[in-house]
């Protein structure tokens, strides 16, 4: 787990076939950070949380797109999440991210 100023992430890693195994370890830990904000008087934003899964085409196609419920809400993977600026694709290609960079630069 990494946390940066106001935005904490978690991540684990599995193999397509233990995909609810992750996601049950994920949402544990979600469950836990939710409690522990609680307990701070803050609150988790659903509406902020965003999760992706990491790997090649093949492996992807594996996995079910099944959205986790986080605080209530459902969450559906994403195909690009930013990082500290960098924008990370599923299949981490970097295609994203050079589209944006080099955009920046043409504006």
């Amino acid at each position: 787990m990494f946390a940066y100023a106001d935005d904490l992430q978690t991540y684990t890693s599995c193999t397509a076939s233990d995909q609810h195994i992750a996601s049950s370890r994920l949402l544990s830990r979600v469950a836990d950070i939710s409690t522990w904000m609680s307990s701070n008087r803050l609150k988790l934003n659903a509406d902020k949380t965003e999760f992706i899964w990491l790997g090649t085409e093949a492996q992807l196609a594996k996995i079910s797109k099944t959205p986790f419920d986080v605080a209530g809400q459902a969450v559906m993977p994403v195909d690009n999440v930013r990082d500290l600026g960098v924008i990370i694709d599923s299949k981490l290609t970097m295609e994203s991210h050079v589209q944006s960079v080099a955009r920046s630069y043409v504006n």
